[in-house]
Order: structure tokens, then C-alpha cells, then sequence
């Protein structure tokens, strides 16, 4: 039978490459500034919400506003009819 001879220096190699690699991923995340930028991002979308409650209120306003016009520009339509109708009848009582 053959011994394995492991080199007793390996697990520690293995635990400097690991060290090294963490160590290069926090100098890449510090240097890519994705901290930051992540930060502006969500202050800049929670800065949204305002913009779009407020144009949710507009359109509620706007809503009502075409509803209420709708309504006077049937009660005109009815007007007209009415004064048609009189201006008919107007007429036939002037012959």
C-alpha cells in the first residue's frame, strides 16, 4: 500500500487564496462605488412616490371635473332643445 503524502502547508494555502479572494471581492465592490450607487437609486425612486401620489390626485380631480362637465354640456344640449322647441313655437303663433 501507498501512503498519501499531503503536503501539511496545502490547507493553509487554501485558506489564503480564500482570504485573498474575499479580500479582492470587497476591493471590487468598494471600487465599483455599487454601494452608492444603490443609495442614490433608492432615494431617487423614493423621491417618485410624491410625483406619483400627486398625479394620482390630479386624475381623481380631472375625473370629476370631466363628469361634471359632461353633465353641463348635457343640461346645455337640453337648453337648446327647449329653446329650439320655443323658438318654434314662437313663430307658428307670430303667422
Amino acid at each position: 500500500m501507498q501512503e498519501s503524502h499531503m503536503d501539511p502547508r496545502l490547507p493553509l494555502k487554501i485558506q489564503e487564496n480564500v482570504t485573498d479572494v474575499g479580500a479582492l471581492a470587497k476591493q471590487i465592490i468598494r471600487g465599483s462605488k455599487s454601494n452608492e450607487l444603490m443609495v442614490q437609486a433608492a432615494k431617487s425612486f423614493a423621491a417618485q412616490e410624491h410625483f406619483i401620489q400627486n398625479s394620482h390626485s390630479n386624475l381623481k380631480k380631472m375625473t370629476a371635473l370631466t363628469s361634471h362637465l359632461q353633465f353641463q354640456a348635457e343640461a346645455i344640449e337640453r337648453s337648446v332643445e327647449v329653446t329650439n322647441n320655443l323658438q318654434d313655437q314662437l313663430s307658428t303663433l307670430q303667422r
